[in-house]
């Protein structure tokens, strides 16, 4: 995102982390759940959605409208939420849909916060995330356009119910439901990485050619750790294309010292 859907994605999280002190999981989760459920409305409804991130559209107007579609159905607490991340300036419609599905999403690891088992959330997102990984014919059903949204929930029943907490498969199938043109892979890799968020970490994703060793990832974890004062979560991808080296993704930083990358600069440089 960039320019004013930055600003507006800023102030949408500063006021769904607001929530938390005052509200009880129960609370959270709902709130969650009805934000993701009206997201998805503007997904699939496009003239809503340009509708409501129309910066022309007075903002009273915009809340008139939200008034009579949501009012009864929602908390109030979820329906000012959504008000006021309409209210705000986005540069396209997209980002509106993408920043309320974080804003839901958050707000559902914040209810697994309040009962204590969000690390457990956490991890069982990063290890179907791996699964997907490692599984082409899962990447392909969950990714494919022309499977509907409630056989994709279905696949994801199937594969989870009664093996996860029931958070973590609300949080799994509502992000494959909702790819927005991601592949799936993104899409729960982005999930994993506001549950690590979530708890203080940051996410960083590695590439190498060969799996790392106990002490490698150990000591890429101590390094990336120092760099970003935070506790580092390694989520590693093991790609033979790059022959060598390892690429390391920490948000919008990417350090790539791949050997394939050398190889193909070092051409570069021989052709010109």
């Amino acid at each position: 995102m960039i320019g004013a859907s930055r600003t507006s994605r800023a102030a949408l999280r500063e006021s769904v982390n607001a929530r938390f002190d005052g509200a009880d999981a129960a609370a959270l989760a709902a709130d969650g759940q009805s934000l993701l459920s009206f997201s998805a409305l503007m997904d699939h409804e496009r003239s809503l959605r340009q509708t409501l991130a129309d910066p022309a559209m007075n903002p009273g107007a915009k809340r008139g409208l939200l008034d009579r579609l949501l009012t009864g159905k929602m908390s109030a607490q979820a329906l000012d939420i959504i008000a006021e991340t309409v209210s705000s300036r986005w540069s396209n419609d997209r980002d509106l849909v993408d920043a309320m599905d974080e804003a839901g999403q958050s707000l559902l690891l914040m209810s697994a916060e309040k009962e204590g088992h969000l690390d457990r959330v956490e991890e069982e997102i990063f290890r179907f995330g791996r699964i997907v990984d490692s599984n082409p014919e899962l990447q392909m059903a969950l990714t494919n356009p022309a499977i509907a949204e409630t056989q994709k929930a279905a696949i994801i029943s199937e594969l989870l119910t009664g093996r996860v907490d029931s958070l973590s498969q609300t949080l799994l199938q509502n992000v494959t439901a909702e790819l927005h043109g991601r592949p799936v892979q993104n899409a729960i890799g982005d999930l994993s990485a506001l549950a690590a968020q979530r708890r203080g970490r940051v996410v960083a994703e590695v590439r190498s050619a060969i799996p790392l060793s106990d002490e490698q990832a150990a000591r890429l974890t101590s390094v990336l750790g120092r760099v970003h004062n935070r506790d580092v979560q390694l989520n590693v991808t093991v790609d033979p294309s790059i022959v060598g080296g390892l690429e390391v993704r920490v948000g919008d930083e990417v350090i790539d010292g791949t050997l394939s990358t050398r190889i193909e600069a070092a051409r570069r440089r021989l052709t010109h």
